[in-house]
């Protein structure tokens, strides 16, 4: 369990001991002739609260109070009841926990995550390439969840201050298990070299960038927090904070895959009611049996469950209806979803199908090539991205070529090209001037099905191609077709 244990675990332990400790505060004794019969409340709920993965002071009191909720639900020897569980909240309270929130990503987003101090609470930024926060009050801890792709990953804080002195805030990589793997902070301008447990923390940097080189694809998180103590690492940030913003530059986000799902037709696939099986890797830890509610209790030792599939375009933009925990979708689960363990990594996985609905090619006629995002939820009840499938072909019953959006006026507009193939083969996709010229090649391999490409109206060099009318001419099995595309600038 990791969090902010070591700079102020004491009002967490004197917390814990009220609640036990004989008097108005005590939460009293397990009655009954069960086996827990005259063990302290306190205890018990201590420990079932452990198996919810808390990892912050408000996540456990959360989760004590949920371990409670559920025993007063199937009675523990007259069970945990409504003043027992303010008891709960007000012990925290009053010993500084929770302390108040400085950022938007400080609320709650499930009912056992009132902020992102933690792992098991990490905000989802699998979508964004930056983003604004802060460190606020002392020793607020920002963890953000992100799947990324095989590579090299690079993020950049931004740390706040004014008259070249900034906040000394640090940065810390972990794997979906929670192993650090690297950190980074600026050069911090004390005499040890190190922050203050307590305290300002200051730097002559602006910033501080950390840098995973060849990383493999998964799901991480990234945590933000003051600058390291003489001992060092991120469960012993110091108490540099500022109401000031720091932001968060990362990597773009592009399409590819990110993470650790693996999506592809399925045998069945036809025209407009295509199977899309998936897999996706998932976390688990040593866990046993837990005293809490049902939900957790199935969980076995996975930290995450599976909760819903969502399919992308082209360019990784979510389609709107296409989601199978939504009413109506045109993406259903077919089936149900297993776990079972890769026989090739060793790594634990879900396995399932969804199945496109017939109507989505009426709904969509310019999608062809398609991605999975697969969402899973933890043992706080917080929804996370687990990752990205690479793109493929949705199955098409005709061969053809059509383009959508063929007047470019604005910035960053897009012609959208989807190419349907009855037949595999070899595609190419070539934008032509009037006279002739080749311009750009779009595509030039393999195909079959029906798939999407984009030109944006540049040119094989990357720059802009002037305004006019273009030709875009594919070639394919049994395919030879021109369309004209006009740019306006």
């Amino acid at each position: 369990w990791r969090g902010e244990i070591y700079n102020d675990s004491g009002v967490f332990s004197q917390t814990l001991y009220t609640l036990r400790a004989g008097g108005s505060n005590s939460l009293g004794t397990i009655g009954g002739t069960g086996v827990f019969n005259g063990l302290p409340m306190a205890d018990f709920l201590i420990w079932a609260a452990l198996f919810y993965f808390p990892d912050s002071f408000l996540n456990f009191r959360d989760a004590m109070i949920d371990a409670c909720t559920q025993y007063n639900l199937v009675p523990l020897s007259g069970g945990c009841t409504e003043p027992q569980r303010q008891l709960i909240r007000d012990a925290f309270t009053a010993h500084g926990v929770p302390a108040s929130s400085g950022d938007s990503y400080d609320v709650r987003v499930s009912t056992l995550c009132g902020n992102n101090n933690g792992a098991e609470c990490a905000t989802d930024i699998s979508t964004m390439s930056w983003l604004s926060g802060t460190i606020y009050p002392a020793g607020d801890l920002d963890f953000y969840s992100l799947p990324i792709a095989a590579g090299d990953f690079s993020v950049t804080l931004s740390l706040p201050g004014a008259a070249d002195i900034y906040k000394a805030y640090s940065m810390f990589l972990y794997d979906a298990s929670r192993h650090e793997l690297i950190g980074a902070w600026p050069d911090i301008e004390t005499i040890t070299g190190a922050c203050p447990s307590t305290g300002d923390c200051p730097t002559y940097a602006p910033s501080v960038t950390l840098s995973y080189p060849s990383a493999p694809a998964g799901r991480y998180y990234l945590l933000v927090a003051g600058g390291p103590t003489n001992n060092y690492g991120s469960i012993s940030n110091s108490g540099v904070y500022s109401a000031s913003p720091y932001t968060l530059t990362l990597a773009p986000v592009t399409s590819g895959p990110r993470g650790g799902v693996e999506a592809h037709l399925d045998s069945g696939s036809s025209a407009d009611n295509d199977l899309i099986a998936f897999t996706v890797n998932y976390t688990t830890f040593a866990a046993y049996t837990a005293p809490v509610s049902t939900t957790l209790a199935d969980m076995g030792s996975a930290e995450q469950v599976f909760d819903y599939v969502q399919m992308l375009d082209a360019n990784n933009r979510k389609v709107y209806d296409a989601r199978t925990n939504l009413a109506g979708s045109l993406l259903q689960l077919e089936g149900p979803i297993t776990r079972e363990v890769n026989a090739l990594s060793g790594q634990p996985v879900f396995t399932g199908k969804a199945r496109v609905k017939p109507g989505f090619a009426a709904r969509y006629p310019g999608i062809g090539t398609v991605a999975l995002e697969v969402y899973a939820r933890n043992r706080m009840g917080n929804t996370i991205s687990m990752g990205i499938s690479g793109s493929f072909a949705l199955t098409t019953d005709k061969t053809d070529v059509k383009t959508y959006n063929n007047m470019l006026k604005a910035p960053g507009d897009k012609a959208k090209i989807k190419y349907d193939l009855l037949s595999a083969g070899s595609l190419s996709l070539k934008i032509y001037t009037q006279t002739g010229v080749l311009v750009k090649v779009l595509y030039d391999g393999p195909a079959s099905g029906k798939g999407t490409v984009d030109w944006d109206g540049t040119n094989s060099a990357g720059g802009k191609a002037a305004s006019g009318i273009y030709f875009l001419k594919a070639k394919g099995p049994g395919l030879d077709k021109t369309e004209k595309i006009a740019i306006v600038r």
